[in-house]
């Protein structure tokens, strides 16, 4: 029975007994109660509702709101009730506070914050179940959006890139540029610059602000957005500081309408990244027993295939060992019927094929373990399928030289059922600075499951200076890869630039002397089997990033607060391992920074630098 027709029954009653009535509109805002699973008791929220919510039988879209830090469900922003009023949407404001004294909501943040186990993306389904079953609303992706302010900014944004499925638009209010999240045992550094190519097929908007303490931290977050090409993205920076004001709800609620009426479809090539061991995306099922902080990534999801692996963190961290990944697809295939299965692993550079027989629904299912794998899919005689593996510069590393032209070579792949004949291979960023002196070249075949490093190289010019702050420092390279018979793919990739800046020249090893970071006799000189951290030690002494491509070694990362105002964006040190079989003599070059903050601003300095070592040896 409605709220409607209880109501009405009550009038009836009141008029029967001969006692005047005037019949007043339902209150739009109401705050209710639901028996959560997820949390194991009642859990508060606040909706409002259309006017004509009860007189009429029509459906309606449902924005969820999620409020920041000491917020609560108790949505107070001047002209809410009104926005609903005029447009037919629902609007929920859930409650974000895992126990109710807590003032910090989401169990997430630094890692004394992450407390309990219970995880809000398994409360966002529940509620979502919960208000779907309750009101009636339009249970599709296109009509279902998420805003937020400060931490419930970030987790707007959090809650759209692992559920693009469920989600179709997303705006992020000031939100926190990077925390950690996960269990408390277990809980990774989510950084949302570099997630937007997760949010693809998502309408999304972000907002900034002109002052307050997160202004230049968002302000990498959104060049993290703009590197993306085909992002359906929003932005814009409002005069102020960090609070939400009516007017600001008012363009995100905007925002929102317009998106239910101009929702986005399923991008057909996707990617995503999940700091789960088991997750749904799209259709597709997988199940993992990944038990430490890390991510397990799905790129360029086709039909055709996929790339799959693990990343102890994003953008480009290692592979974590042991992880096995089982991938369940969406009943998208001939039922009952035998594919081959192609599996590629660009860092070894192995290829094997195999066969594999999808079910009676059309799902396949296969296996591969922690490293990145190119997986293709197809019967024979099926379109090729073409994707990017890997580039080198200059025949030697991925760096490519700034202010000079670099000879840039892709390896690509076949991954699908067919060749392909003269493949116009079509390079481009829109990186300032960066140029491209021949941006096409044509391959004249490649087979099926076949892996060709192209024999032209493209001439790139990197003229772009190195970033002062935080914000992604590698080039967003696109391809496109077309034949004459209209066959068409797109891929991505990111160079670093090795930048001409001053060499560190006073440079500190800790090898275990510290007993602190480092693990090794001590000696302060990096030497096979050991685990160094690297000090730039002019002045006060600074843990260095360092950045390289060399087989003989691996990085982990140390993570900490400098000490600012809030307490926000995390210095991230390297830890690098020198591999037990690593030549004495042999010489490695690092490119290198580090970084402080302003008090008050939040703001990253970052101080580029260039220095060598030599295993066994000295440095330089």
């Amino acid at each position: 029975m409605s709220r409607y027709t209880i109501v009405c029954r009550y009038y009836l009653w009141l008029y029967l007994l001969g006692i005047l009535v005037v019949v007043l509109p339902l209150q739009a805002q109401q705050d209710y109660f639901h028996d959560s699973r997820v949390f194991g008791r009642e859990k508060p929220f606040r909706v409002f509702l259309p006017n004509d919510y009860d007189s009429s039988q029509k459906k309606y879209p449902v924005i969820y709101y999620f409020h920041g830090n000491k917020g609560t469900h108790e949505l107070n922003i001047s002209g809410v009730a009104d926005l609903v009023a005029k447009n037919d949407v629902i609007l929920v404001a859930w409650n974000g506070r895992s126990v109710d004294n807590d003032i910090r909501p989401y169990n997430i943040g630094n890692h004394s914050n992450i407390n309990y186990q219970v995880q809000f993306k398994d409360y966002f389904l529940e509620i979502v179940e919960h208000i779907d079953s309750h009101y009636r609303t339009l249970t599709d992706r296109s009509h279902r959006a998420v805003i937020g302010h400060s931490m419930g900014g970030i987790m707007s944004f959090f809650l759209a890139a692992k559920y693009p499925d469920r989600i179709g638009t997303a705006v992020n209010s000031k939100g926190s540029p990077e925390f950690f999240i996960g269990y408390p045992d277990n809980h990774t550094l989510y950084s949302v610059r570099y997630f937007f190519k997760y949010l693809h097929g998502v309408n999304i908007r972000f907002h900034n602000s002109t002052s307050g303490e997160l202004v230049h931290l968002n302000n990498e977050v959104h060049r993290g957005a703009i590197r993306e090409k085909g992002l359906n993205y929003e932005y814009n920076a409002y005069e102020g500081g960090h609070s939400l004001k009516s007017h600001e709800f008012e363009d995100a609620f905007n925002f929102v309408i317009k998106s239910f009426n101009e929702p986005s479809s399923k991008p057909k090539r996707w990617h995503h990244t999940d700091l789960y061991p088991e997750f749904d995306i799209w259709g597709y099922e997988v199940r993992s027993n990944l038990s430490e902080p890390g991510f397990i990534e799905m790129r360029g999801v086709t039909k055709g295939g996929m790339e799959i692996g693990t990343k102890k963190w994003q953008p480009l961290g290692r592979p974590i060992p042991g992880v096995t990944i089982n991938v369940k697809t969406p009943s998208i295939y001939e039922p009952d019927t035998e594919y081959n299965l192609l599996d590629f692993n660009p860092a070894k550079g192995t290829n094997s094929l195999s066969k594999v027989r999808s079910d009676s629904s059309g799902k396949i299912v296969f296996s591969t373990n922690q490293d990145n794998h190119q997986i293709g899919i197809y019967k024979k005689g099926d379109p090729g399928e073409i994707v990017f593996l890997s580039h080198q510069v200059n025949d030697k590393d991925i760096f490519l030289d700034q202010d000079k032209t670099s000879d840039l070579r892709l390896q690509v792949l076949n991954r699908g059922g067919s060749t392909v004949k003269n493949l116009v291979v079509l390079l481009s960023t829109e990186h300032p600075g960066v140029t491209i002196e021949n941006p096409e070249i044509i391959l004249k075949e490649i087979a099926s499951g076949e892996a060709i490093w192209l024999s032209e190289v493209f001439k790139v010019t990197a003229s772009n200076p190195p970033v002062e702050d935080g914000s992604p420092f590698r080039i967003r390279f696109n391809l496109t890869f077309s034949t004459a018979n209209d066959q068409l793919w797109q891929d991505e990739f990111d160079a670093p630039v090795f930048y001409d800046v001053l060499e560190f020249d006073n440079i500190g090893i800790d090898d275990g002397d510290t007993e602190i970071f480092g693990s090794g006799n001590g000696n302060n000189i990096a030497e096979p089997g050991e685990t160094v951290m690297f000090y730039e030690i002019t002045g006060m002494s600074k843990r260095l990033r360092v950045y390289y491509d060399d087989p003989y070694l691996d990085e982990r990362l140390y993570d900490e607060m400098q000490p600012d105002k809030w307490g926000d964006g995390y210095t991230l040190s390297s830890l690098i391992r020198v591999s037990e079989d690593c030549p004495i003599g042999h010489q490695i070059r690092f490119l290198a920074s580090y970084e402080v903050k302003d008090w008050k601003s939040i703001k990253r300095n970052v101080t580029w630098g260039t220095f060598s070592i030599t295993v066994g040896g000295e440095n330089k």
